[in-house]
């Protein structure tokens, strides 16, 4: 059992052992004299169960990196893709491993891109590349290779379009997206069941000359292999924005498509998934959301996947993401709305590395301090959140105290 913390709004963290009940700091000089209630109290899981399953596989394919048991890796990356292994937040494994297989590489890229050197990046792909030439070419080592450029040829991009680069930043990009789109046109995704085969596929889009034509085949070849995962759905919901390689049209197309195409597993939530990664960074998707239709799909992924995990997610996405200031009567208002069955019905105890990650969508935050870490960031965004949601009753000196089965308003002390 991953052990578990209780903090709250008014305390400060501290070096406290795995299970601790914290309600606010003392010193000598206040011993004796009773900690003030915090106004939230809610148990914590660092780290949660996803967040330490993804250190587990990471770190495991950057130590078969490191000691170059590139053969090892392949069959690992092979053996989780055969047996669909995800995470408890549902990534695939075989991500994970690829993923930390190449961390060394593209840190050093990184690096050298932040330098503006190119031959230096050039460099360290070319002995990466003969590294993996070393073994028997295989789909998971080719995969390495080709996400290596595409991320190589993102850095290079950065937040820019191609055509906004200097001349030798936009020459470095062209050359390492048109290496990845190359290696992405060598296997066939169905062919060797690969959903990371599928994946690269849909990531190198923006490589292609005519993107929109291949969009919903090359996202819907994905989906299909393993419907279960949403990042990908949510993916699809970013790419389909205008200013990828779609219109708002498509994206409310796709996303009753992709609500078709999972209803077996998901029920309406795809149509949930797909406007949740547009509305991640564009709050242009709401002008063809349908908000009552979004709203049941939020509660057939909590029926499907009743997971405090998955109930850290839709709250970090309608508290945090969707929060603040809106309408009454709008779409965005509706879904911020959903906050409070989420909390009330579903969430037990906070995860903070996925309130951390949650996109904010240009909502002012607390600046970042020299001590600040995911973990603290995550914990101030959830109470803050519940905090802002809460607030009438909190303010006229409630207490909301979430236990393991339920979610109480206490009044007074």
């Amino acid at each position: 059992m991953i052990p578990k913390k209780r903090i709250a709004a008014s305390a400060r963290r501290t070096r406290a052992p795995k299970l601790s009940l914290v309600h606010g700091a003392t010193s000598p000089d206040t011993a004796g004299v009773p900690p003030l209630r915090p106004r939230v109290d809610i148990p914590v899981c660092d780290p949660a169960p996803d967040a330490a399953a993804r250190d587990k596989y990471r770190a495991r394919g950057q130590f078969l990196a490191r000691q170059d048991a590139w053969e090892d890796l392949s069959q690992e990356i092979t053996g989780a893709e055969e047996d669909a292994q995800l995470t408890p937040g549902l990534t695939p494994v075989a991500l994970l491993l690829a993923e930390g297989a190449r961390a060394d590489v593209m840190a050093a890229v990184r690096k050298a891109v932040a330098r503006g050197e190119t031959r230096a990046v050039r460099a360290i792909l070319t002995t990466f590349q003969a590294t993996l030439d070393e073994e028997e070419e295989s789909l998971p080592l080719v995969y390495l290779s080709a996400m290596a450029h595409l991320e190589t040829a993102l850095a290079w991009r950065g937040a820019s379009g191609p055509s906004q680069l200097s001349q030798p930043r936009r020459a470095a990009y062209l050359e390492h997206i048109a290496t990845a789109v190359a290696q992405a046109d060598r296997f066939d995704p169905f062919a060797h069941q690969s959903v990371l085969w599928a994946a690269l596929r849909c990531a190198v889009l923006e490589g292609d000359h005519r993107p929109a034509a291949r969009i919903a085949d090359d996202y819907e070849d994905l989906i299909e292999l393993d419907p279960r995962i949403p990042h990908h759905m949510r993916l699809l919901g970013r790419d389909c924005r205008p200013k990828r390689f779609g219109t708002w049209e498509v994206l409310d197309r796709e996303a009753r498509r992709v609500a078709v195409q999972t209803q077996d597993i998901w029920g309406t939530a795809g149509y949930a998934w797909v406007y949740m990664g547009a509305l991640d960074v564009d709050d242009g998707a709401f002008r063809r959301l349908d908000a009552e239709l979004f709203a049941g799909g939020l509660h057939d992924i909590l029926e499907r996947f009743p997971t405090q995990d998955m109930a850290n997610r839709l709250a970090a996405f309608t508290g945090l993401t969707m929060g603040g200031p809106s309408e009454v009567g709008s779409a965005r208002h509706r879904i911020a709305d959903a906050f409070g069955w989420i909390t009330q019905d579903h969430l037990r105890e906070l995860h903070p590395d996925i309130w951390a990650e949650a996109p904010t969508l240009g909502r002012p935050l607390p600046g970042r301090s020299d001590t600040d870490t995911p973990a603290k960031r995550g914990r101030i965004r959830a109470l803050s959140s519940l905090g802002e949601y809460y607030a009438p009753a909190l303010d006229a000196g409630r207490r909301l105290v979430f236990t393991e089965n339920s979610v109480r308003m206490l009044r007074g002390d």
